[in-house]
């Protein structure tokens, strides 16, 4: 079974992103958190996992318009 983490990270090397899990010191909150990077910049804000997959399809879309 694939975990969040990886699902999203499947979807991210298509546009050459790399997913990172934002670790929480806040032990009452149980909710993942990710942010993408490319290169030593991070492109996103933290987000939740449903919240990560439609920042990846907007920019997947982007990067399809930008080609055409």
């Amino acid at each position: 079974m694939t975990t969040e983490l990886e699902a999203l990270q499947n979807a991210a090397s298509v546009c050459g992103l790399q997913i990172h899990e934002k670790t929480q010191d806040d032990k009452r909150r149980t909710v993942r958190r990710y942010f993408a990077q490319q290169g030593h910049g991070t492109v996103s804000p933290v987000l939740d996992y449903e919240q990560m997959n439609h920042f990846l399809l907007g920019w997947i879309r982007c990067q399809q318009q930008s080609k055409q």
